[in-house]
C-alpha cells in the first residue's frame, strides 16, 4: 500500500522514534516504515526556515549526485500549534559500512554546497549519530553514503 500525500496535511506517524537533535524528532511513519516525519522543534518561522534550508540542500545534493546522495522529501507543512514538519525517504542502516573515501567524496560536496551543513568529516563509531549514512532507500535497494539531515 502506498501513501497518497495529500500537501500539507500531515500523515501518522507511528510511535517508533528513530532519532533526536537539535531540530527535532524523526518518527517512523504509521504503517509505512519506508517513510520518515520530521517534526521540527522550532515554531513559525525559525522551523519554516529551517525546513527551506533542508529542502534546498537536499535537492541540491540529489541533482548534484544523479538522484542517489540524499533523501527525497514528499510532503511538508505547519501543524495547529505552528510546529513544521517534514515526510521523508527513510535510510535502511547497512552493516559493514562503506569506505571512508566514498564518503568523504559526497562530504565534500555536501560541504561545497552549504559550508555549515551538519555533517562530519569522519565516520562516526555509531551511525545513528550520523547525518551521512550507510544504506539504501525503498526506491533504490543499492546501498551507498545518503545524506539525511544537513
Amino acid at each position: 500500500m502506498s501513501v497518497i500525500h495529500v500537501p500539507g496535511v500531515k500523515p501518522a506517524a507511528s510511535a517508533i522514534e528513530l532519532g533526536r537533535g537539535a531540530d527535532g524528532v524523526v518518527l517512523e511513519l504509521l504503517d509505512h516504515p519506508e517513510l520518515v516525519v520530521k517534526d521540527m522543534n522550532h515554531r513559525f518561522k525559525l522551523g519554516r526556515n529551517r525546513i527551506a534550508l533542508e529542502l534546498r540542500v537536499l535537492h541540491a545534493v540529489i541533482e548534484a549526485t544523479n538522484g542517489r546522495g540524499a533523501t527525497r522529501v514528499f510532503n511538508l507543512g505547519t501543524d495547529e500549534s505552528g510546529l513544521s514538519w517534514l515526510v521523508r525517504e527513510r535510510v535502511f542502516d547497512v552493516e559493514p559500512r562503506g569506505t571512508q573515501a566514498d564518503r568523504s567524496k559526497l562530504v565534500d560536496l555536501i560541504l561545497r554546497l552549504h559550508p555549515s551543513a551538519d555533517v562530519s568529516r569522519l565516520m562516526l563509531p555509531d551511525p545513528t549519530f550520523d547525518n551521512v549514512r550507510w544504506g539504501y532507500t525503498k526506491a533504490d535497494p543499492e546501498p551507498r553514503w545518503i545524506l539525511i539531515d544537513p
